[in-house]
């Protein structure tokens, strides 16, 4: 690749290296001032007329758009455009021409060739113009040649049924541009821009051409064919998962492959090459319906996944307007709908962020992967939007593949950080499941000590009954003959003292009456109440102790059952000494603090002690439904139990007995809706 009129420089060193040569000093000076002038007005003619492209045979030229002249479309006729351009009349400058014409205006650029001096073996060399340009609506590619020849080498306008002639996989390419040996031609492009506004055309040989070709196809299919099988499978994964946030984030990826399909123009290729009027509005609905998903799913991962759900309803609402501005693709001109889309899906990624960054599901190391990947992706979309709205390039950077890579990256962090949350979110799941058949299989092992103990409490029990009944039996038994010796020792002893007489009388009644007593014992009743009765008067007169004891062994008992209904069971630590049978204190406290339980919904019960004077009273507060006067008088008689209870209705009428029996005075305020206080007075033992 030669430029000409490039050799000043090499010709005034030469100059400056004769003169110095000479030894003359005068005439050296005299010299270097002269040729500097030559150069100065060579230069100026130089810049006026255009750089010639001089081809070299088989090799391809980057960056052709460094040697064009660039002037904006007029409709202009070529020949004008031809002369300008030879007299330099066009501007070098691709951005100031670009910063003149308005939205969809054509751009000339204009480019002299001169075919390659030396071609082996072969009459003609080759070339094939390639576009790299994001986004052409039109482009159209004609070579002059010299006396004025023009060629038609490409005829592209999106707004045209698709020609497959026109392209190399994505790439817009023209037909063969052949020069002879030194054959000079002008090749002369018109550009119409779509989002962004640049220029890049590379000239390559045809051999070239069709392996960039092959590779660019073997990247795409790749890219294709990898995100779409890693999407399908993330698609089934949401499903088998039950996930709807997954599910929705999966479509919305699915959407945006669409997207990216669409900008490469495969639905335009392959769904409705012939009509392509409708190509624009397809690009902006699938963008619209892009934007709509990404509002849904940023709504719906706030309800999922965040404590704070303030804005979900207002990002629904969000994707609802995205869907219903569909029908204004269809009534507002493309000119108006493009920024208007750009400015929505902005918006739609800010929503995003605020979404990932409110989700409270993810913790750790996935919550700081998902924030990192959705930023950077972010980020670069952001860019994307900024680039299309101010229809701008990149330097070397290719559009459509840094499109790709954003969008690869956005789907790999989404896959991999939902998909691994939502696996480390069933794993909690189960974890917790497993927690809860341990406390089921701990409250069956205890229900099986149970049983086991009731059971052997039954076999105690009807022995008791077998025994007291063949006490009763045996007393029933000795109590008439009993009756019969009485008479018959008092007839025997009619004459024996008096003295005599009162004693046979003495032991006759205590016998009598001992066996009268086994009989009364054995009448049926509540066995526990009886054996509690024997068990006490055989333990009379305790030593004084503290009444904490008792308390903090219900509180043990307790607490467990409480807190598995989410009450608050709290016992207040006393320092006040008792003197009562502790097993009686025990049954009443234990039955006083089990019904507060049972029958408080929420809240919390609290045990503990108020001092008095010359007593302290064992205090038992719920905050549960309370009670009628009609319904104290009730409870307080044995087997009678409210209509929803479970219970045989013992419990108060025990407790009541329990007092009574020790000397305790138990008392019940209560009122419906405002919880109930049991106060069981006890008297206090003065230990100092």
């Amino acid at each position: 690749m030669v430029i000409s009129n490039y050799g000043m420089k090499a010709r005034l060193r030469q100059c400056m290296l004769d003169q110095k040569g000479e030894g003359d000093g005068v005439r050296a000076v005299i010299a270097y001032f002269l040729v500097c002038l030559s150069v100065v007005f060579a230069t100026v003619a130089a810049s006026a007329a255009p750089q010639t492209l001089e081809l070299i045979h088989n090799r391809p030229v980057e960056n052709v758009g460094e040697f064009m002249g660039f002037a904006e479309d007029r409709k202009q006729a070529l020949a004008e455009l031809a002369a300008q351009f030879k007299d330099g009349g066009l501007s070098d400058s691709f951005e100031g021409v670009a910063a003149k014409v308005v939205p969809y205006q054509g751009i000339w650029g204009l480019l002299a060739l001169k075919g390659p001096e030396r071609i082996p073996d072969q009459a003609h060399s080759s070339w094939v113009l390639a576009s790299d340009i994001y986004g052409l609506i039109a482009l159209d590619v004609h070579l002059i040649r010299p006396g004025g020849t023009v060629e038609q080498l490409l005829e592209h306008d999106i707004r045209r049924a698709f020609n497959p002639v026109d392209y190399s996989m994505s790439r817009l390419r023209s037909l063969s541009i052949v020069l002879g040996p030194g054959e000079e031609a002008v090749l002369a492009t018109r550009m119409v821009h779509g989002a962004i506004e640049e220029v890049d055309f590379v000239l390559e040989p045809p051999a070239v051409h069709q392996e960039n070709a092959f590779a660019s196809g073997l990247k795409l299919a790749g890219f294709y064919a990898f995100l779409g099988s890693c999407l399908i499978f993330f698609f089934v994964f949401s499903i088998a998962m039950k996930s709807v946030v997954e599910f929705s984030y999966a479509l919305l990826l699915m959407l945006g492959l669409g997207f990216v399909a669409y900008l490469d123009n495969f639905p335009y290729r392959w769904l409705y090459p012939d009509l392509p009027d409708i190509h624009l509005s397809v690009g902006l609905v699938l963008l619209l319906l892009v934007i709509a998903q990404g509002y849904f799913c940023a709504g719906l991962s706030l309800q999922r996944y965040s404590s704070r759900q303030r804005f979900h309803m207002q990002l629904s609402w969000a994707g609802a307007g995205a869907l219903g501005a569909i029908i204004l693709v269809f009534v507002l001109p493309a000119e108006f709908m493009a920024p208007f889309s750009y400015v929505l899906l902005a918006g739609m990624l800010l929503a995003q962020v605020y979404a990932v960054f409110h989700w409270d599901a993810f913790n750790g190391a996935r919550k700081r992967v998902v924030r990192w990947v959705t930023s950077v992706t972010i980020a670069g979309f952001t860019l994307v939007i900024v680039l299309a709205i101010f229809r701008m390039g990149i330097a070397e950077i290719s559009i459509p593949w840094f499109i790709k890579g954003v969008y690869a990256t956005l789907a790999f962090g989404v896959m991999a950080g939902l998909s691994t949350g939502l696996v480390e979110l069933r794993r909690e799941h189960a974890r917790a499941l497993d927690r809860e058949i341990e406390a089921v299989r701990k409250e069956a092992d205890a229900a099986r000590e149970l049983l086991k103990a009731e059971q052997n409490y039954s076999r105690i029990r009807e022995l008791a009954e077998k025994r007291q009944l063949q006490l009763a039996t045996m007393s029933h038994d000795i109590k008439q003959p009993l009756s019969a010796l009485r008479m018959t020792v008092e007839a025997m002893t009619r004459d024996e003292t008096s003295a005599t007489r009162e004693r046979l009388h003495e032991a006759f009644d205590y016998i009598q009456n001992l066996a009268l007593e086994h009989l009364e014992d054995a009448r049926p009743k509540v066995m526990e109440e009886s054996t509690e009765r024997d068990h006490e008067r055989e333990q009379s007169d305790p030593e004084p102790y503290g009444i904490s004891l008792v308390l903090e062994t219900v509180g043990q008992m307790f607490r467990d059952e409480a807190a598995s209904k989410g009450l608050d069971l709290v016992i207040v630590e006393s320092s006040a000494m008792i003197s009562v049978q502790p097993l009686a204190l025990m049954r009443i406290a234990s039955n006083l603090v089990s019904n507060a339980i049972k029958y408080t919904e929420r809240g919390r019960v609290l045990a503990g002690i108020r001092r008095r004077v010359d007593h302290v009273l064992l205090q038992v507060v719920d905050t549960g439904p309370g009670m009628s006067e009609v319904e104290l008088a009730q409870f307080r008689r044995a087997w009678q139990s409210g209509e929803e209870s479970e219970g045989h209705g013992l419990g108060l009428a025990i407790c009541m007995d329990l007092a009574a029996q020790n000397g305790l005075v138990l008392d019940v305020s209560s009122e419906p809706g405002q919880g109930t206080v049991f106060s069981l007075r006890i008297p206090s033992v003065d230990v100092s």
